[in-house]
């Protein structure tokens, strides 16, 4: 039986109250599929790009490769050769924990939580007004098993690329969506090859980037 393992994509927002307060309301916007705050903003990185991303020690180095095609899919995609995501830093240190402190990380986890294990993967990003300023990336290894091998297929492991393509969407901003061709579906079953971004993934995000 196949399993399908919800996505999880949790947005924590970091609200400046007192300049809110005495700012002039913003115009709503189509989502474009985006998160949006409370004035229907969408939200995103805006102009400070690349989102530079450090990868933690806890991540495999036999996960780097795919981890880069997914970034390539992003750089080569809706910004025409803009850069959209820049590895700043491999194998950083610090502790097994994401917390707002100003780096977007990306995490290789070997425990999980208990009454969460049909997460594959579980993205956070934080935002002030309509603009984000970090993205953390768990990814759950203690619940699933990866496929690396970019020439291969593994019927009973989650397609790394997929995953991580759908997870980078997530920190610019994207939410999910059911529309046809989009890497950005809820759910990824082992096997299942989605690694290049939609037509309707690559629209979505001329709105913003």
């Amino acid at each position: 039986m196949r399993l399908k393992a919800a996505l999880a994509f949790v947005c924590l927002m970091a609200l400046a109250l007192t300049l809110d307060a005495c700012s002039r309301p913003q115009s709503p916007q189509d989502s474009c599929n985006f998160v949006q705050n409370p004035e229907l903003q969408r939200v995103s990185w805006k102009d400070h790009l690349p989102v530079k991303l450090y990868v933690h020690k806890s991540v495999p180095t036999d996960a780097y490769a795919a981890i880069d095609r997914a970034i390539t899919a992003y750089n080569s995609g809706p910004g025409n050769g803009r850069e959209i995501f820049k590895i700043e830093a491999r194998g950083v240190d610090g502790d097994l924990n994401p917390q707002k402190d100003g780096y977007s990380t990306i995490y290789w986890f070997n425990t999980w939580d208990a009454d969460r294990t049909t997460e594959q993967a579980r993205t956070t990003i934080y935002w002030s007004g309509n603009e984000i300023f970090e993205a953390d990336m768990r990814i759950n290894a203690k619940d699933f098993t990866f496929n690396y091998d970019v020439n291969s297929s593994n019927f009973s492991a989650v397609d790394l690329d997929s995953l991580v393509l759908h997870e980078l969407g997530h920190v610019l901003g994207l939410a999910h969506t059911t529309a046809a061709g989009s890497a950005m579906h809820a759910t990824l079953d082992e096997g299942q090859v989605r690694r290049n971004l939609g037509a309707v993934d690559l629209a979505d995000l001329k709105c913003e980037y």
